[in-house]
């Protein structure tokens, strides 16, 4: 006798097809998360971003240096010629993977200081009236000479063979 394979029945061929199309439908679901998740941007706040609510806070005439530092911290930077003049430098930046960072905020708060200590001016610097400043690429120059990877390494230990400087006077 020869036997037929048997067909399964029509109402298990069902569940499994849709146990496959749920099993894929949540694998993209998944997938889709995972990788909107990974284009999530890196958010760095540097400086002294200072916020609208505490620079409100100084009055012109009124606040003191002290008070100013209370409030605002300390400046990221003072005048080079003028003490009594204080900076609040400070930026945010979004970068997504391995690209540069985009500058999406960026304040700089000059503070002018009367003699007695006082608050003269307040003035928020906008973007548009910093200047780039491209660094110099060159080293300063110094005496002596180059030395190499191996003569660092190995040179103290010659030198203070044939030199007699060492603890123990020449001998």
């Amino acid at each position: 006798m020869r036997r037929t394979a048997s067909l399964p029945a029509p109402e298990t061929v069902i569940p499994s097809t849709m146990r496959l199309t749920r099993t894929l439908l949540l694998l993209t679901a998944g997938t889709s998360l995972l990788a909107a998740s990974a284009c999530t941007p890196i958010v760095a706040t540097r400086g002294n971003l200072v916020e609208p609510e505490r620079l409100a806070r100084i009055e012109v005439g009124k606040t003191s240096r002290e008070e100013v530092q209370n409030i605002l911290g300390t400046p990221t930077a003072t005048g080079t010629l003028d003490p009594n003049t204080w900076y609040y430098v400070g930026r945010r930046t979004e970068q997504l993977a391995f690209f540069q960072p985009d500058v999406v905020e960026q304040k700089i708060v000059r503070i002018r200081f009367e003699f007695d200590g006082r608050v003269e001016t307040v003035e928020e610097i906008d973007r548009s009236e910093a200047r780039a400043i491209d660094p110099v690429e060159r080293t300063t120059p110094t005496a002596g000479r180059e030395i190499g990877f191996f003569e660092q390494l190995f040179g103290t230990v010659n030198r203070s063979r044939s030199s007699g400087d060492g603890p123990s006077g020449g001998r």
